[in-house]
């Protein structure tokens, strides 16, 4: 009697050489900041998000204008070579922020200064409305005590919160820390009652981040087939957020490079993971937005924030190719908004030239986001066009950011936390 006995192979294990090329999904993306420009250093980089990239090398080349019998063009020679790019992700907390950072000349706030009122403390910390005030050139003010404001600086743009007086307010202020110590805002900023006591657990909170004058480059690393391409000596020019109706929120960061070159050695002492939290969509994550002080009658249909640095690039000089040295430029925040045509007050205000704050709020499921405020926006190029039938009539406006009364800051940025997504 024979036996056979049956051997199945495992068809387990992967294809080799199947691919026809280096795979999109497999770029890595890495940064970090220059102690010293143009010069990658080594230390921790911090792993990006991304949802495309567009990191090229740019070469000029010229040539001289020889008279040759040939009747043919002299030898070229490379006069200059750049580097430029763009980084495309979704929007989630924390993931661009050091690029943000980069673009706005400042640091993020670890810990920014805040006041929470407490009458009952030793001292008490108390805090009053006082609106268009005679004996502070007519501003608003909200009376604290002095050594309440100690960390405060002489400007800022602030957020104030009193849930049990329904508050919740971001506004910019001069600090007056001399005769009647508090913060003045400028007149008819505060839409709060005059005489409203803060009540006890209300917050004064400065931005955790604002236009400033730091100078800042990166080196930004693409990792392909085992190898670094690096863009030492990087400006970020332009950062542009995006909300969208039925879109995901999104962020390009522009940057401008020395140089790109390549490198087969991982200058990291190690990859820090990019941060996890969710992308934030545009139903219940968006918060809704303010100008002036007052919501939109009609829900808002799109909102872009460009924060840009007007007047940078690149400069060379002889003896090489690449770039020498960067010019950083001057702060530019600008946008628009778009929302369903409800009220003439919007367009009111732009024919008027009015100018003041102007703040959109987003999280993600988490309550992690951003409240962006534009200290003292003007509406520009305001349009009401019914272009078709059958259509609901859309007001929309480009935003344009100016620096705050007194000189004070273009645009300032709120880290939001523990903010129940609800919508708006």
């Amino acid at each position: 009697m024979a036996f056979f006995i049956e051997v199945n192979m495992a068809f387990t294990g992967a294809t080799a050489g199947l691919a026809a090329g280096a795979q999109t999904n497999d770029t890595l993306m890495d940064f970090v900041l220059e102690v010293t420009y143009a010069t990658p250093p080594s230390g921790n980089y911090q792993a990006l998000r991304i949802t495309g990239e567009s990191f090229s090398r740019g070469q000029t080349t010229a040539r001289p204008e020889e008279i040759n019998a040939l009747k043919q063009v002299s030898q070229s020679v490379v006069t200059q070579v750049s580097a430029s790019g763009t980084i495309s992700g979704a929007l989630s907390s924390g993931t661009f922020d050091d690029l943000i950072a980069g673009v706005m000349g400042e640091d993020w706030s670890e810990a920014p200064p805040s006041v929470t009122i407490n009458s009952k403390a030793t001292p008490a910390i108390t805090g009053t409305v006082h609106l268009k005030n005679s004996y502070h050139s007519g501003r608003d003010i909200i009376t604290i005590p002095a050594s309440a404001l100690v960390n405060f600086p002489t400007s800022g743009t602030v957020h104030v919160v009193d849930k049990i007086a329904g508050i919740d307010v971001f506004a910019v202020y001069i600090l007056n820390n001399i005769s009647n110590p508090g913060l003045e805002f400028s007149p008819g900023t505060l839409p709060i009652a005059d005489a409203t006591v803060l009540s006890d657990g209300a917050t004064i909170t400065l931005a955790d981040i604002q236009n400033g004058s730091l100078d800042k480059t990166f080196t930004i690393r693409k990792k392909l087939l085992g190898k670094f391409l690096l863009y030492p000596g990087s400006l970020v020019t332009q950062v542009q957020f995006q909300l969208q109706q039925a879109q995901f929120g999104t962020v390009s960061v522009d940057v401008t490079s020395a140089n790109e070159t390549q490198s087969a050695t991982d200058i990291a002492t190690a990859v820090l993971a990019a941060p996890s939290g969710d992308v934030h969509n545009s139903v219940n994550n968006f918060l809704g937005a303010t100008v002036f002080g007052d919501a939109p009658q009609g829900c808002l249909t799109q909102f872009t924030c460009t924060l840009a640095r007007d007047g940078s690039a690149n400069d060379y000089g002889m003896g090489h190719a690449d770039a020498c040295g960067v010019r950083t430029g001057q702060f530019t925040a600008s946008g628009s908004i778009e929302f369903y045509f409800r009220s003439w007050d919007e367009y009111t205000a732009c024919i008027a030239g009015t100018q003041g704050p102007i703040v959109v709020k987003t999280v993600d499921d988490s309550g992690n986001g951003y409240a962006f405020v534009f200290t003292n926006a003007a509406l520009r190029n305001g349009k009401v066009n019914s272009s078709q039938t059958n259509q609901t009539v859309k007001a929309s406006f480009d935003i344009e950011g100016n620096p705050a009364p007194d000189g004070g800051a273009t645009f300032a940025i709120f880290r939001l936390s523990g903010v129940a997504a609800t919508g708006s």
